[in-house]
């Protein structure tokens, strides 16, 4: 695949700080983007800009410390974008929260729908599908005004999606998809937003990545490297990917060796559950 320069586009991504969203960041900057790595942790923030390969691609990033389950972090994720570079090309949804944060060995203990608390649910519903919405709401008065721009956030396998063991997960990431879906068909049929598109990336499986917590017979081996998001998120913040929008995209089906329409076709589909 050809190289893509992203030189002079501001991105954010949230939950930048480990991860999925920290090799994003990386790949954005290291395409040329400036972007605003935003976490609730301050360390893990320090440590997404530690690992930046070089002194050119530490100078594209900027931190802000945030919490995306709260009203007013998310408008100052937005307006520290702004701050930061001048204007706002991209957001990434990224943040999530593990079914850890319920119970530490939910793995080899399953957690049952009925044992979910309400305290529970509602983070989950908080993190995962009310910040994308409304962080897009934040960013789309920029985006508006420049005439374009992408939403893209990071949802979970379907299967995943309706899985027992994962419902607070699971459900919450199904829902933040069909948000995007309807939030994709509203911005394309009108001619002051149709330059907005909202699709949706996910790995295509279990990530090697801090939210898969070690159990015994795990082999990380076999899970999803985390670079299976570079190449696909760096072209959906391209402008090669106008007009392409309501699709979501498998990471790890995306060959970066192959001809870009190549690895387009073989790793997306419609965005929910449309096909």
């Amino acid at each position: 695949m050809t190289d893509i320069s992203l030189g002079g586009k501001a991105t954010i991504v949230s939950g930048a700080g480990s991860g999925l969203g920290q090799t994003m960041a990386l790949a954005l900057a290291g395409a040329g983007a400036n972007v605003l790595i935003a976490d609730n942790r301050e360390g893990a923030i320090a440590a997404t800009l530690d690992a930046a390969p070089n002194d050119g691609v530490r100078a594209r990033l900027a931190g802000y410390v945030a919490d995306v389950a709260f009203e007013g972090e998310r408008i100052k994720i937005a307006d520290a974008c702004v701050r930061e570079f001048g204007r706002i090309d991209a957001l990434i949804n990224n943040a999530g929260i593990g079914q850890d944060t319920i119970r530490e060995d939910y793995a080899t203990n399953p957690i049952r729908p009925w044992e979910v608390e309400a305290k529970h649910l509602e983070k989950f519903f908080a993190v995962h599908t009310i910040a994308p919405l409304r962080l897009a709401a934040a960013v789309l008065p920029a985006m508006i005004a420049q005439g374009k721009g992408r939403i893209i956030t990071v949802t979970t396998s379907l299967t995943t999606m309706t899985r027992g063991n994962m419902t607070a997960y699971g459900g919450a990431k199904a829902a933040s998809e069909a948000y995007m879906a309807g939030l994709s068909e509203e911005l394309a049929r009108d001619v002051d937003t149709a330059g907005i598109t909202v699709n949706i990336l996910v790995p295509g499986g279990a990530a090697d990545t801090p939210m898969v917590p070690d159990r015994p017979g795990l082999d990380r081996r076999t899970l999803t490297p985390p670079w299976v998001m570079a190449a696909p998120v760096i072209w959906l913040v391209s402008d090669l990917s106008d007009g392409i929008t309501a699709r979501r995209f498998i990471g790890k089906d995306w060959d970066p060796k192959a001809p870009l329409e190549d690895a387009i076709n073989s790793a997306g589909a419609p965005i929910g559950w449309n096909g």
